[in-house]
């Protein structure tokens, strides 16, 4: 995934590698809990019967994170444009290739952590 080869023949491959265990237990639901899995979304679909939900864990994440800024009065809500930023120990191509529908609003820079 972070290599940015998310159609690649190999990511496919891996794709039904990982996924064959799970199929063999006849499950009805992938829950995604890592923030790279979104972006392979597609992918899994094309390897995945039909019946199989798949679950992102972003959004719950998302949603827990508001309500907690909420109960604590941090929301910030301005509705402003903000400048996102975001870093990165590896390369700043492939990261930015991941966010291309965003790249007018954030930047990316690399940083040795």
């Amino acid at each position: 995934i972070e290599s940015g080869r998310l159609d690649s023949p190999e990511m496919i491959q891996l794709l039904k590698k990982y996924t064959q265990p799970m199929l063999d237990a006849d499950v009805d639901y992938l829950v995604l809990d890592c923030s790279h899995y979104p972006y392979i979304i597609p992918q899994l679909k094309k390897v995945l019967p039909a019946h199989i939900k798949i679950i992102d864990s972003g959004e719950a994440v998302a949603l827990q994170t508001k309500a907690i800024l909420e109960k604590h009065h941090l929301l910030n809500d301005e509705n402003t444009s903000p400048k996102i930023q975001f870093f990165t120990n590896a390369e700043v191509e492939t990261l930015q290739w991941l966010l291309r529908d965003f790249a007018e609003t954030i930047s990316v820079e690399k940083k040795n952590f």
